[in-house]
């Protein structure tokens, strides 16, 4: 890495030059709790900016490069690069961070910034009253701290598609959150289906929000989501930072299992469901597109 000449400079959400860390000097492979040391400190950095980011980012997003290109669980290779250009660049933002990290996240059980790392000896993953994803956020990826013989070499299972959650298995705010993310889950390939093309969005809420009289936490959002399945059985929920063409990257978001080929499209179903403009409203949902131009108000 550089060693670059620090100066600070705000932006939408952004940013400053930064110096290299020094975790690329070091050799040879690390482990999970190494790596997510890393990414929890990257973290850390990003909510202490508050939208200017100095040194500390640029530097941390350069030690998980280095840390994530020598991760022996391998399968983290993207994230890598992207975070090598990000520490040399001269600004980025929330998103890039979170798209940069988005295979290491899963590992560590946890989006960017939001809670910390469990390193539990058994049954493990992030808990999600601290934040996490719990067993590795839902994504359906063993806990690398449970194999005695070989603890982080153990390969991905595809994540669940069958047996949804239900109703009765968010009771609390822990269980609340792992059975959204499993929701996401057993819906990820229907949506999948629906990519780059317009849907009708019904729902999007995450922690903290506060609408229509009330403050979410996770409990709330899946009430809202089992509500609105309650009208559209085929409702499906979705991460939305697992999605370019949103803006933030940290929503539960609910669409119509239905796709149309322009946004007027959408919206003229959502008129003839007579649902209002504040509760459905055209979305189109890509790997690829900006969230620019991807959102048709009514």
């Amino acid at each position: 890495m550089n060693q670059r000449t620090s100066r600070l400079a705000v932006l939408a959400t952004a940013v400053v030059i930064g110096a290299a860390g020094f975790a690329g000097c070091a050799t040879g492979p690390v482990d999970r709790r190494a790596l997510c040391t890393g990414f929890d400190e990257l973290g850390k950095d990003l909510m202490s900016a508050n939208g200017i980011f100095d040194n500390a980012v640029f530097s941390s997003a350069g030690d998980l490069a280095d840390l994530a290109d020598r991760y022996q669980g391998g399968g983290l290779s993207a994230d890598a690069s992207a975070l090598d250009r990000i520490s040399d660049a001269d600004e980025t933002d929330n998103f890039e961070l979170e798209r940069a990290t988005s295979e290491t996240a899963k590992v560590c059980g946890h989006p960017l910034g939001i809670g910390t790392t469990s390193y539990a000896e058994t049954g493990g993953g992030s808990t999600r009253a601290n934040g996490g994803y719990g067993s590795y956020g839902g994504y359906g990826y063993p806990d690398p701290t449970t194999s005695a013989a070989a603890p982080y070499t153990q390969p991905y299972t595809e994540p669940p598609t069958s047996s949804p959650p239900t109703a009765t298995s968010a009771g609390d705010e822990t269980s609340a959150q792992t059975t959204l993310q499993q929701q996401v889950d057993t819906d990820r390939a229907q949506v999948e289906a629906l990519a780059d093309k317009w849907v009708p969005q019904l729902s999007s809420k995450n922690y903290g929000l506060v609408a229509d009289g009330t403050t979410y936490d996770h409990r709330a959002i899946w009430a809202d989501f089992t509500t609105t399945r309650q009208s559209y059985p085929s409702a499906l929920l979705l991460w939305s930072g697992d999605y370019t063409s949103y803006t933030k990257g940290d929503f539960w978001v609910t669409v119509a299992n239905t796709s149309f080929p322009t946004g007027a499209a959408a919206n003229e179903w959502c008129v003839a469901e007579h649902l209002d403009a504040d509760h459905c409203f055209a979305k189109l949902v890509s790997h690829s597109h900006g969230p620019k131009g991807s959102t048709l108000p009514r």
